[in-house]
């Protein structure tokens, strides 16, 4: 993986790090959920229209200007990052084959019972937002 890669991931890491809050589930798991995305990237199996929508997810984690802004809101402004990680990653689930998938999920747990809740949790924290966020992303 990229240094720049590895360092936002360790970043997240030292910004989530004892968030007690709403959604806490989700918010602490934004760097294995970047992480995932990241070694996705990374992958030479992943064609060209899945790096798009891993690059789009990427693009948004790191992008100061979202939908709900971390600078302002703290770690839970990660909330709308997740959703459009979580939004992309159950239409790449589809099309990538399990492996690509499980090779790129470093994180304990399994990938699609993490991903369902960072999916429900974040959908009810980003409501009319998440709209707007796909958008921003380019996935939407």
């Amino acid at each position: 993986m990229s240094g720049a890669l590895r360092d936002f991931a360790d970043d997240l890491r030292d910004f989530v790090q004892g968030y007690q809050g709403a959604y806490q589930r989700s918010v602490l798991r934004a760097p294995d959920v970047y992480d995932l995305f990241a070694q996705l990237f990374a992958d030479e199996r992943v064609d060209r229209e899945a790096r798009l929508i891993v690059n789009g997810v990427l693009a948004y984690f790191v992008a100061p200007g979202d939908a709900m802004p971390e600078d302002t809101l703290g770690p839970y402004g990660l909330l709308d990052d997740l959703f459009v990680a979580a939004h992309a990653f159950r239409r790449l689930r589809r099309e990538l084959p399990d492996e690509v998938i499980t090779a790129a999920w470093r994180a304990e747990g399994d990938v699609d019972e993490v991903l369902a809740v960072v999916h429900t949790e974040s959908r009810a924290a980003v409501g009319k937002k998440g709209r707007e966020a796909l958008r921003l992303a380019g996935i939407g």
